[in-house]
């Protein structure tokens, strides 16, 4: 049985290796990979060294057919990316015409010069296939080697994910569909406002259900992704387990489930209210914002949501919402009758279809015996009525701010459905 296209990704650079910068890139990479039916086999990051790079190139080709590098495509010293790929490949190095010529069109664009060392980044192995970087100075290059396709890309993470959605993917999937061979597909589904143990109850014993698929429970801060996945070589048997299973879980978890693929949860409110015609304004205590930044994060997001308030101390949530100082002091700022009148004080203050209310103990300190912190309450004030819910997270301030903010998402997106 021939498997799917095995890939390995390379990280190059010395800041990645000590962690001075996330390697995002790797976890993009994999992820659309394996989206499109490659087996991602390994990550490795190699620092700015050219004998490392070589060894891992070595051993990596062995056992790929597909070999992806980032970085170290840049114009200094510490670049090598392509002089070790001209010397593995027993290539030289030859001035791109084309590619000169976009650099000083770029660099005229910017009111700059082309000097001697943005004009090296034209000479390119003379194997390579360019990938065209219209947002950077520095291509991609894409080498068939021996039976591997080796690529190399810029470590900058906005030109690298341009250059893989517009030349690689393509590349890849062309690859994948004449090989024979068996692919491995995915379709991820998004839940909110459910535990991952909880949904694992709800759905019950994967052997009963899954036949030769696969299910992941991926949980994070706003909800879990469950992403089912289905090996064939034959696309219509692949799509058809697919969706067996996504209909189960459909059947079990359906009022939990808001979307698919790349989905996020504000999108989907977003999508909810315009298209209703609905607003919708926030008053954020424990979250200080987070939660605006999260739906305005969603472009064109000012069609339906009007803004909001950090309202952090008692004096801002009587000040600016009219919380009722007799409220506070008989229930505390973090209860559910606060959340209350801060859903409806910031709805009547922007004239919103919608508000809520968050306030919460996130720590590290500032809990008690009867709200620890982690203690958090959210409220929703609709047209006809306010929903208040009590919700008891962790020790970790930023972890129980996140999960607040998935809440509160969660609540209005049921409400809205």
């Amino acid at each position: 049985m021939v498997l799917s296209m095995r890939v390995a990704l390379i990280s190059i650079g010395d800041e990645v290796l000590i962690g001075q910068i996330v390697n995002h890139n790797a976890a993009w990479l994999a992820e659309e990979l394996t989206l499109i039916g490659c087996s991602v086999v390994e990550h490795v990051t190699v620092g700015d060294v050219a004998q490392q790079l070589t060894q891992t190139l070595d051993r990596l080709r062995s056992e790929c057919s597909v070999i992806i590098m980032t970085g170290g495509l840049g114009p200094t010293h510490d670049d090598i990316t392509k002089d070790v790929l001209t010397q593995y490949t027993d290539d030289r190095l030859v001035m791109s015409e084309s590619w000169l010529l976009h650099l000083h069109e770029w660099m005229r664009e910017r009111g700059r010069e082309v000097t001697e060392r943005n004009a090296a980044q034209a000479l390119l192995p003379s194997k390579a296939t360019l990938l065209a970087n219209p947002i950077g100075t520095a291509p991609g290059l894409s080498i068939d080697h021996h039976g591997c396709l080796l690529v190399a890309l810029p470590g900058v993470p906005t030109e690298m994910r341009h250059i893989v959605q517009r030349h690689l993917l393509p590349v890849l999937i062309e690859r994948l569909e004449t090989s024979g061979g068996v692919r491995r597909q995915y379709v991820t589904m998004l839940t909110a406002g459910i535990a991952e143990s909880s949904l694992a109850d709800l759905l019950g014993d994967p052997q009963e259900f899954l036949g030769t698929s696969s299910l992941a429970f991926l949980p994070n801060y706003h909800g879990v992704r469950l992403r089912i996945g289905a090996q064939h070589a034959d696309a219509t048997v692949r799509e058809a387990e697919l969706w067996r299973v996504r209909d189960y879980i459909m059947q079990r978890a359906a009022k939990y489930v808001y979307g698919s693929g790349k989905q996020t949860l504000a999108e989907v409110i977003g999508v909810r209210l315009r298209e209703r015609g609905q607003t919708l304004a926030i008053a954020e205590s424990c979250t200080s914002g987070m939660l605006g930044a999260r739906l305005t994060d969603v472009a064109g997001s000012s069609a339906w949501f009007l803004g909001g308030v950090m309202c952090y101390s008692n004096e801002s949530k009587v000040r600016d919402l009219a919380v009722s100082e007799e409220t506070l002091g008989s229930f505390g700022a973090v209860s559910n009758e606060v959340a209350r009148e801060l859903a409806i004080g910031v709805k009547e203050r922007f004239a919103s279809t919608y508000g809520i209310g968050i306030t919460g103990v996130a720590g590290p300190g500032g809990g008690s015996a009867e709200k620890p912190v982690g203690t958090v309450c959210i409220a929703v004030a609709t047209p006809e009525h306010c929903v208040a819910t009590r919700h008891q997270f962790g020790n970790d301030r930023h972890v129980n701010r996140e999960r607040s903010v998935g809440m509160a998402m969660a609540v209005l997106w049921r409400l809205l459905s």
